[in-house]
């Protein structure tokens, strides 16, 4: 079953293609002079609007995977999940409770004391924090998320899904197609933020990127799934 973050963000994805619909309907391609400044606000934006939406489907669906492990309300052995992830989840429960904010904020120390008493609470009494695994650092990019599946217990996750998206894909690809295409992605992304300049992206490239993205969430989400239910299985409390 899908998780509630996949359907939100293919959701987002009928949003940009809603977007793009109406830039196709109402613009030529090339735009003329006058319509240029409408076609790089509907086209930036979906650029834009795309990554944004993957990027919180991906913290999202660890956070969704992974509240399968928390105990309360899931009777789960702390002790008995994989050395990878206690190790993550401790240490980053703490580092984000004394840096005071996953956006590298610094509140001052007084303010910080609340969030790391708690960040203690958790790591005294052996929870699962699912927060602690949801740090992009607002970049999305092939690296930030084989980071963060690794986390999780996806090893090698570009190499292990190969197969699956080429499937889903339909066409052979490169050995790293999928790191790449999302780095070009994510890149596109940053291009618009930064320089407010959308007129050298493609209608083509626009319809690949929903594409891509909704096949590598349905693969990452699926992925996110097997790997928590595996750690259940062997930290149940029976």
């Amino acid at each position: 079953m899908p998780s509630h973050a996949l359907e939100q963000f293919k959701m987002t994805l009928k949003v940009a293609s809603e977007l793009q619909r109406i830039e196709r309907t109402n613009y030529r391609n090339p735009p003329r002079n006058n319509e240029e400044l409408a076609v790089q606000g509907l086209r930036g934006g979906m650029a834009v609007l795309v990554v944004a939406g993957f990027e919180r489907f991906l913290k999202n669906a660890i956070e969704e995977h992974l509240s399968e492990l928390c105990n309360p309300p899931h009777p789960v052995d702390f002790q008995r999940l994989p050395d990878a992830l206690r190790i993550h989840n401790t240490f980053a429960t703490l580092e984000m409770a004394l840096r005071g904010s996953a956006f590298g904020q610094s509140p001052t120390k007084l303010a910080r004391l609340a969030g790391i008493a708690r960040a203690s609470q958790i790591v005294v009494a052996d929870q699962v924090n699912p927060d602690a695994f949801t740090v992009t650092g607002g970049n999305p990019s092939s690296k930030t998320v084989a980071a963060m599946l690794k986390t999780v217990g996806v090893d090698d996750f570009y190499n292990s899904i190969r197969n699956k998206f080429t499937r889903k894909w339909g066409q052979p690809i490169a050995n790293t197609f999928i790191q790449d295409k999302l780095d070009e992605i994510v890149n596109r992304r940053h291009v618009v933020a930064h320089t407010a300049d959308a007129l050298n992206i493609s209608r083509g490239q626009l319809r690949e990127s929903c594409r891509f993205l909704r096949i590598l969430a349905e693969i990452l989400d699926n992925e996110l799934r097997v790997a928590t239910n595996a750690c259940f299985r062997l930290a149940r409390i029976t």
